[in-house]
């Protein structure tokens, strides 16, 4: 190998690893307070593959943006960034006792420049005691679950106003008649999805005033799962004063 390429070389290893430290302060924080790459990305509000290179180390995120990775690993940004001051946020001390179930940006995590913001935000995370998790879920840990809130009455009675509601985001993918969450033409809706006669999915409505519309095959690849439905808690408040 020549001179040149030896020195290129090395110079491309810094350039993938440039942001090393931050990559792995960030992974152990993802560790301990487990979240994966699709929650950040979702979180931060970017792509899947740029939270990737965040891990990796090949990217870090710009100031506003640190600000929200920060958030989503209950740490600060001087600690990710530069190792400095305290590794978690003391305003949001981190339970291993709970599971921390945060709110998806469902309007901005496609990517794709999606304008609406149809979700209120009335609730930002919630925590539930591990003990509970399999009583209350049916399953072991929430990992990859997510939480937003209803806007609107196209799905009532089954869902009404501010209801928080409990979303896979694994789950991207359409896999059988359900609740999901997704993005199409420029839109995000959270409507009951079902598979009918000519491989169209047809986008339902539970109330009998809003028409369906149907999602023909070819169009499918125009769609981005954010997740299915799980479970909803109804968020009908009273007042007493």
């Amino acid at each position: 190998m020549t001179m040149t390429g030896l020195v290129d070389r090395i110079l491309l290893m810094v350039e993938n690893n440039k942001y090393d430290s931050f990559a792995k302060r960030l992974t152990q924080r993802m560790k301990e307070v487990n979240v994966d790459i699709r929650q950040l990305s979702e979180q931060v509000g970017v792509s899947y593959e740029m939270a990737r290179r965040y891990t990796l180390g090949t990217a870090k995120p710009r100031d506003d943006k640190m600000e929200l990775v920060a958030k989503t690993v209950f740490s600060t940004p001087a600690y990710l960034d530069y190792g400095v001051g305290l590794q978690t946020d003391p305003k949001k001390e981190f339970n291993k006792d709970t599971a921390i179930v945060r709110q998806i940006e469902a309007f901005a995590s496609a990517g794709n420049g999606y304008i609406n913001n149809p979700f209120p935000e009335v609730v930002r995370s919630i925590e539930i005691p591990q003990e509970r998790v399999y009583e209350l879920f049916g399953r072991s840990n929430l990992d990859g679950v997510m939480i937003i809130n209803v806007d609107g009455d196209s799905m009532t009675p089954t869902l009404n106003p501010k209801d928080l509601l409990f979303i896979d985001t694994k789950i991207n993918q359409f896999n059988g008649d359900g609740i999901y969450i997704f993005n199409f033409e420029d839109s995000t809706f959270i409507k009951r999805l079902q598979r009918v006669k000519g491989r169209k999915l047809a986008v339902i409505s539970d109330n009998d005033f809003y028409p369906p519309f149907f999602i023909d095959d070819h169009e499918i690849h125009e769609v981005y799962f954010h997740g299915k439905l799980i479970r909803s808690l109804p968020m009908s408040f009273k007042q007493f004063a």
